[in-house]
């Protein structure tokens, strides 16, 4: 239940009541976030999609992080109702709070280790060069629709040992799931159950015929000597066929978006490819996709609001990516940024599990694509779209394979 909210001064709520999915936030939230790190209010509040807290600075989002007695993370999606303590969709370890959470994470860590993830970058390279390939003899196309969206989807598919032809269903899942469930509760439902029904049905199979995939996997997973139940399995098989899907499609695209309509940068790195590495950990702090949410487990004060118990605090982490307090010139794109605590994957205990693989098919995205296309461009970078809500990243990003003469 949302508590009763102390009484505040109006110079203290003027940033209150933004819309996480419309308007001027929708649009561009870095006016917000900036409007309310320089005014002093740096926490604002909505009663909208189940009501929120949003701080914006980055000593704050730590704070959360460091705290989970006092921020739970029993319910992280940024919409829709809260649910009550024992409630809401279960997916281990995200929504796991200690000590249950370490163990949670232990189980599903042998698929995300770097040695795993390197095993990966072949599958990753030749997806992305067969991808690439077809771009280049269309001459451009939309570096979402046509690329962005079928690299992780496509290594998804390969983690869970299922068809790469049911890629695209992953796409429609995510997508009601992350983007349109959050503003509608019954579409939401029906979109978790399909999912949840796909995922289950692999799971009895996977039960008397396991493969060397996460579902085989997750049916065999022990914790203290006892085999996890159906219900864990699938709650962390959701987790990760969601969780690696939308926010790496969009950290692509952003990608692809910045370098085909900044020449200077595209052209050090097409001359330069040793700077990629760097140039991506700078590309993941500027366009951060992810938003997450924790409750709060008793009444606490953060940036000067005092927030009671049961109620979701917002963690934009792209914000906290543009602190003047940690970041110099934190608004601005620096290539060769060589100090860079970007909080884009999170912080502490629940840092994000896949950062490793995010940045393998990222990196190789990168690579591939300035060999094959070093001088591509987006022609009209103001005609691109937004997402807004949970996830921001472009909608499309038209390209041209390279400048027509």
């Amino acid at each position: 239940m949302t508590g009763a909210h102390p009484a505040v001064s109006a110079d203290e709520t003027r940033f209150d009541g933004y819309d996480l999915y419309e308007g001027s936030y929708a649009e561009d939230p870095q006016e917000l976030w900036r409007a309310m790190r320089e005014g002093g209010c740096p926490v604002a509040h909505s009663d909208m999609y189940g009501g929120s807290w949003l701080p914006v600075r980055y000593d704050d989002m730590r704070e959360i992080a460091q705290h989970p007695e006092q921020y739970s993370s029993r319910a992280i999606e940024a919409g829709g109702p809260v649910p009550p303590p024992g409630g809401g969709l279960p997916t281990p370890p995200v929504t796991s709070d200690p000590p249950q959470h370490k163990a949670d994470r232990d189980v599903l860590m042998p698929f995300f280790k770097p040695a795993k993830v390197a095993e990966w970058e072949p599958f990753v390279r030749q997806i992305a060069r067969e991808r690439i390939a077809l771009l280049v003899e269309a001459g451009g196309g939309d570096a979402v629709e046509d690329y962005a969206k079928h690299l992780p989807m496509s290594v998804l598919t390969r983690i869970l040992g299922v068809p790469l032809d049911d890629a695209p269903r992953f796409v429609d899942w995510t997508t009601g799931i992350v983007r349109v469930g959050p503003r509608d509760q019954s579409e939401r439902v029906a979109y978790i159950k399909d999912l949840m029904g796909y995922l289950g049905r692999y799971y009895d199979e996977r039960l008397d015929a396991p493969g060397d995939d996460l579902i085989s996997h997750m049916a065999h997973a022990e914790i203290d000597g006892e085999r996890v139940s159906r219900q864990h399995a699938l709650g962390t098989l959701f987790l990760v066929a969601i969780a690696g899907a939308d926010t790496t499609w969009s950290a692509i695209g952003s990608s692809l978006w910045h370098l085909g309509s900044h020449p200077e940068d595209r052209d050090r790195l097409a001359a330069l490819p040793s700077l990629i590495p760097v140039a991506v950990e700078e590309l993941l702090r500027v366009y951060a996709p992810a938003m997450m949410a924790r409750v709060t487990s008793c009444p606490v004060t953060l940036g000067g609001r005092d927030i009671p118990e049961g109620e979701r605090v917002l963690l934009p982490y792209a914000a906290a990516n543009r602190d003047p307090d940690v970041f110099d010139d934190p608004d601005t794109f620096v290539l060769e940024r060589t100090r860079n605590r970007h909080l884009t994957f999170g912080t502490g205990a629940h840092r994000c599990m896949g950062a490793g693989l995010a940045r393998l098919e990222l990196t190789v995205t990168i690579e591939e694509w300035l060999a094959a296309m070093p001088a591509f461009r987006v022609p009209d970078p103001q005609a691109t779209t937004w997402t807004a809500g949970a996830v921001r990243g472009p909608e499309s990003v038209i390209f041209e394979a390279a400048p027509t003469t």
